[in-house]
Parts: C-alpha cells; structure tokens; sequence
C-alpha cells in the first residue's frame, strides 16, 4: 500500500508490504532544501515509530552539524544483503521458489555479495564457480547474477537511497570481452512456443475449468506478460483496449500492454459488477498449477520433468505470444516495448523466427520511381 503518513510523528511514515511486514522510513530536508527519504527497516526487525523518530532527529541534528545523513547511512549500515532480503522477502513467488532463492544466496552468492556488488566482484564470482570441483554451468550462474540485478532494481525502485547496478556494468562488460560461443552456453533455451493449433486446443481446454483459468490464458496470449504481472492485475487497471501491468521482476515498473478482441470481452465481462481492487479469485499459486496440470495433460506427455527445451510451462505462453509477433513481421524493437524487456538483447533470441526481416525493404531499395 501507499505511504502513510504518522499521526504521532512529523515526517514519519509506513508502508505495508506484501508479505503483510511493516516498512518505516522518515524524510527530512538536506543542506539544498530538498526532500530526501531514508528506510529505516521493518517491524519484524522490532522497528518501530517512536525508534524511526529518533533516527530522523539524528539526522537533523547531524545536518545541522555539517555530516551527510546519507552519505553516512551508506558507509556504516547499507550492506547488499538487505536488498536482497527486500528483493526475496516481498517478491510474488511461489514457497518452493522463494526457498530456492535463500538456498541460491547461502549456497553460493552470500559470501561474495553480502556486503556490496561491484563488477570486479560478479567476475569473481562467475570464474569462481566455473573453475570449483564440481562446476556449476554457465546458464545456473548468469541466472543467479540475473537475481541479483533484479534485486537491484527492486531495491532502486523503493528506496531514496540508490545502489549502483553493477550487473548493467557486467552486461557490457560482456559485450566487449565475451564471445559469441560463450554468450550461447549461458543462454537458457526456451525456444518451445505454442502452434495455432496448440493454441486452440488449449484454449478448448480451459474452456470448462475455473474462468480465471480462461482468463489468464487470453490475458497472457494477449499482452505477453509474466504470470505474476497478470495475477497482479486489478479491474481499475483496464481501460478500452489498454492495460498497465506492473513487472514485479524489473522493480515493479509499470508499462502498457493491449487486448485483443477476445481478451477485451473476457475483461469486460469480468469487470463490469467488480470493485476496483478485484478481479482474479483464484492464488497465483492454485492457478498456475492447474493451468499446469492442463499443459502437462496436452504438450507434455512422455518428456522428462527436467526438459526445459520442450516441456510446455505457464511461461512458454510468453514465448509464444512474442514468437508469433516476430513470425507476423513485427520489429524487434516493438516486442522489446511490449514484453517490457530492459535490454533489446534479450528479444533478439526471437530474431531467427524472422528469416525474410527486412526482404520487402531490400526489394524496393533503388528501384526507380
């Protein structure tokens, strides 16, 4: 939920968060009289308002006293760790991912990034885990260097205080030291989408379950967007043929996506007697395993449980949704735009669904008028 202001203390406020924790954080004006917020931490951790108050009066008092506040909260208390414990803590993930995350951090990314991250630390890391006893590949180790980017950008999202994201520094980084064969191995495939036809049995499929189920389907076939961005989606957020999601992945950025026919009906459908808060009644949770069990039933038969290539999960309905876009002729710039990717690299994976790009352009190049 929103801030909320104190009633009992000038310049201190809460926030609820996912999980149902309590954030406290003050604000105070620097030496240029300008507004800055500093988190102070959560009621699990025993904070409360009268302990926030207090630290809002030392940073006035140190203010007055020419120190930084901020510059201060950085050197001798921000530690990466508590970003990643805001990332995980408050991410919509089921339990078994959420427990796979923490197992990650203690296994393996703790004891090089409790503290900070820096790009001279992520290739310590990277080349740690590849030359060990029992190298990890290359494909586990960039995804966790992908959490820990996303933590960044969580953190960057709901908090004054900024960190550097030094992964965008590891990125390009990449782009001028790494080869095209090694950028390849760290890649995860996931070329699986769905054919037309494969679409249309499993929208029969659905047709008879729970309606959340159908909805989701024509929402996520519709807009491309993560499961957890749909779930998340409220009636208020539907306007005509528009709909704003928010990418829970990338700091809870809010971007634009579009209905089609049928999902616009579905919608309209669902949301006309609806308060503006309401629209799905299924848990992400429920929902996705259904939906699973209904994929399972109609792609998966006969396919190993750990054959990430060609099962088909609740996220190949993304795959799909950009794969058939880039088929029909659309930029990769526009499906960037539409999946919300952060770096156009990432939608390239689809350009080879594209063979002829560029053939109608090429044809009428010179011709004469």
């Amino acid at each position: 939920m929103a801030r909320v202001k104190s009633k009992k203390y000038t310049g201190v406020y809460k926030s609820e968060l996912a999980n149902g924790d309590i954030s406290y954080s003050f604000t105070f004006k620097d030496a240029n009289n300008k507004t800055q917020r500093i988190t102070v931490g959560k009621k699990s951790q025993g904070i409360t308002e009268a302990y926030t108050n207090v630290k809002r009066i030392e940073a006035i008092n140190k203010l007055r006293n020419g120190e930084d506040p901020i510059a201060h909260k950085k050197k001798n208390n921000f530690r990466f760790e508590d970003a990643w414990k805001l990332y995980v803590e408050n991410k919509a993930l089921s339990e078994a991912n959420r427990k796979d995350y923490q197992g990650r951090w203690k296994k393996h990314m703790e004891p090089d990034f409790k503290e900070e991250v820096t790009l001279k630390k992520l290739l310590a890391f990277r080349k740690r885990l590849q030359e060990q006893d029992k190298p990890l590949s290359e494909r586990s180790i960039d995804m966790m260097i992908g959490m820990i980017g996303s933590a960044i950008r969580y953190w960057n999202a709901h908090n004054e205080f900024k960190i550097h994201d030094a992964v965008t520094d590891l990125r390009t980084y990449d782009r001028d030291h790494v080869t095209k064969k090694e950028k390849k191995a760290r890649t995860v495939k996931r070329d699986r989408f769905l054919t037309i036809d494969e679409i249309k049995q499993l929208k029969d499929a659905v047709k008879e379950l729970h309606p959340d189920i159908r909805l989701f389907v024509s929402l996520a076939l519709s807009t491309g967007a993560r499961l957890g961005a749909i779930m998340a989606l409220k009636a208020k957020d539907f306007k005509d043929d528009k709909v704003t999601l928010i990418d829970e992945k990338d700091g809870n950025e809010r971007y634009t996506a579009y209905l089609n026919k049928e999902a616009k009906a579905l919608v309209d459908e669902r949301i006309k007697n609806l308060k503006p808060n309401d629209i799905f009644t299924l848990t992400k949770t429920s929902l996705q395993k259904r939906l699973q069990r209904v994929m399972n039933k109609l792609f998966n038969q006969g396919l190993a449980s750990d054959d990430r290539v060609n099962r088909v999960v609740v996220h190949t309905l993304r795959h799909t949704f950009a794969s058939h876009l880039v088929m029909r002729g659309t930029s990769l710039q526009v499906v960037q735009k539409l999946l919300n990717h952060a770096e156009l690299e990432t939608t390239a994976r689809y350009a080879h669904l594209a063979p002829d790009a560029g053939k109608d352009s090429v044809k009428g190049l010179w011709n004469e008028e």
